[in-house]
């Protein structure tokens, strides 16, 4: 399904961004430690304050993308951001599917940025697709530290 208007875009990043929000909760829920629950609140709160700067970008209305291209989203929307983990995860698990999370947010704010046609929106979408990239090394940094380490 492609989109044709930033609104409609937005309308979908923040969608994934606040079930990013509850995925990271949940995982919150299942992790063991105080230090894992710990890290999970801090990208809880990353998470919030994407959604919350995409809100702030949408309510300044809407603005076409590209004059030619719909921005097709189809592989983001097959692996939804609203994937719940399942019970019993180990932390292993945990930063695994933290990991693969970030991989997918990453990819779909990089094809964003690609697609916008607008400096400002290229820009917005490209520090998004950064601040993912480091979520997502800072969680196979930590499954090197805490999970390779043991094995």
């Amino acid at each position: 399904m492609g989109y044709a208007t930033f609104g409609e875009v937005l309308e979908f990043a923040v969608g994934r961004e606040e079930a990013a929000v509850a995925f990271y909760e949940e995982l919150s829920g299942i992790a063991a430690f105080a230090a894992q629950k710990s890290t999970l609140a801090e990208f809880i709160a990353m998470e919030k304050g994407h959604a919350a700067m995409l809100r702030s970008m949408r309510s300044r209305g809407t603005v076409n993308l590209s004059a030619s291209t719909a921005v097709d989203l189809g592989a983001a929307r097959r692996v939804e951001a609203t994937d719940r983990p399942p019970a019993g995860m180990t932390f292993q698990d945990i930063l695994t599917a933290a990991a693969s999370k970030e991989t997918r947010s990453f990819e779909l704010y990089d094809r964003l940025a690609r697609e916008a046609g607008d400096p400002g929106i290229r820009e917005t979408f490209e520090r998004l697709a950064g601040e993912e990239s480091r979520h997502r090394a800072y969680f196979q940094d930590l499954y090197e530290r805490e999970v390779a380490r043991d094995n």
